[in-house]
């Protein structure tokens, strides 16, 4: 009985090739989506009310695509070295939502951490009502991180599964080509 055809190395290195960048690509985007410690937000205070929008946002992905509706905040944050960033818009982690601020007194005071690289809004305070807590923005995004290092570890798992059989035959021949030569 003939052997089967062993697929070209070609179709190999290409899947090993593709494997590898999508591995590392979802590597860092979890490395990325880690949030950051507390320590290192800048702090955001507004005096109420506070203006926001709640658009519908659309995202796709390969199983189709789904909407969520977050909150837009223009805040202006206020770093450690006092270096002022101009208004930015802010959001929420993806999810999640700064309840309550549409009830706030005139002139009740607002203290927000947020990240200005990110533009995400971690936590939300006022008069000891918490209205976002940090504790649940990084869980989502840990979360978000967690399934991005996983899927990424996969791809990089199938690298070396694809890449296994080539460099064992490599060896081989190497081998091979050694023994004859002496």
């Amino acid at each position: 009985m003939a052997e089967a055809a062993k697929p070209p190395d070609f179709w190999s290195w290409l899947g090993a090739a593709i494997s590898l960048v999508l591995g590392l690509w979802l590597l860092i985007a979890g490395w990325r989506t880690l949030p950051l410690a507390r320590g290192d937000l800048l702090v955001a205070d507004h005096v109420g009310p506070i203006s926001y929008s709640t658009p519908l946002m659309r995202v796709s992905s390969g199983r189709g695509s789904s909407t969520y509706r977050t909150q837009d905040l223009w805040l202006v944050a206020i770093g450690n070295n006092q270096q002022v960033y101009f208004q930015r818009l802010y959001r929420p982690a993806r999810g999640l939502w700064v309840d309550g601020i549409d009830r706030l007194d005139p002139g009740q005071q607002v203290r927000f951490l947020v990240d200005p690289n990110h533009q995400l809004v971690y936590e939300a305070t006022s008069r000891g009502k918490t209205f976002l807590t940090y504790d649940d923005t990084a869980e989502t995004l840990t979360s978000g991180a967690r399934r991005s290092f996983l899927f990424g570890f996969a791809l990089l798992g199938s690298v070396a599964w694809h890449l296994w059989p080539l460099a064992l035959r490599w060896w081989r021949e190497r081998r091979g080509a050694g023994a004859s030569t002496s």
